[in-house]
């Protein structure tokens, strides 16, 4: 009985019994120190500088902070709005917002 029951106990441990994969070891990444302090974007492996305008098929870019609060972080592309409307002169009054009445 102890047979059978050690023939079975190998028969269902065969299925466990997998290939091992293996993974390669982490890649090694190259970084330029002489590139680190430089604050630029890229388009097309050209760097470009802040505040630099590209024309991309009809859109246009421009290159800014990443983040408005800091002074050296990371650039990255925005859209350019160039056809958005004029700025209102100052002498012009906006009405402000707040709550409106009517009466019937």
């Amino acid at each position: 009985m102890t047979r059978f029951i050690l023939v079975i106990l190998a028969l269902f441990s065969w299925p466990t019994m997998a290939n091992i994969i293996t993974t390669p070891a982490k890649p090694v990444i190259g970084i330029n120190a002489s590139e680190i302090a430089k604050r630029v974007c890229y388009y097309q492996d050209q760097a470009y500088s802040d505040g630099a305008i590209l024309q991309v098929g009809e859109h246009y870019m421009v290159c800014k902070e990443a983040n408005d609060f800091e002074t050296n972080g990371a650039l990255k592309w925005v859209h350019l709005d160039t056809g958005s409307a004029p700025k209102q002169q100052e002498s012009e009054q906006v009405p402000k917002a707040g709550k409106r009445y009517s009466v019937n």
